[in-house]
């Protein structure tokens, strides 16, 4: 396993798990707010425990928390985060419609 390429930040968080499964799957999860992929390594490297493989800021942006060789703690389903590679995006707008910005799309469909 390796980590992409697109990545243009790294904090890892210490919260992740050792993966036991193949990756067969990708799991994308929006932030529920406009955070940059610094904020969003800072929550994940704090005592929430919770975090993803990378996340993309509405900028475009791609940070990366936990390495693909690692399971993170994202979705709530230990076997999901065990098989998948898990990615936060940044909102740009909140509720009801939570979008997310055309260069955060951009980002998340070429990672």
């Amino acid at each position: 396993m390796s980590n992409s390429s697109l990545v243009n930040y790294v904090k890892l968080s210490p919260h992740y798990r050792t993966r036991t499964g193949k990756i067969s799957k990708i799991t994308i999860h929006h932030m529920a707010g406009n955070l940059s992929v610094e904020t969003c390594g800072n929550v994940f490297s704090k005592s929430r425990v919770a975090s993803s493989n990378y996340g993309i800021g509405s900028d475009g942006r791609i940070g990366l928390y936990v390495e693909e060789a690692n399971r993170a703690i994202t979705s709530s389903s230990k076997s999901n985060d065990n098989v998948a590679v898990t990615i936060e995006v940044a909102n740009n707008s909140g509720a009801p419609n939570w979008t997310v910005s055309d260069k955060a799309m951009s980002s998340l469909i070429k990672l």
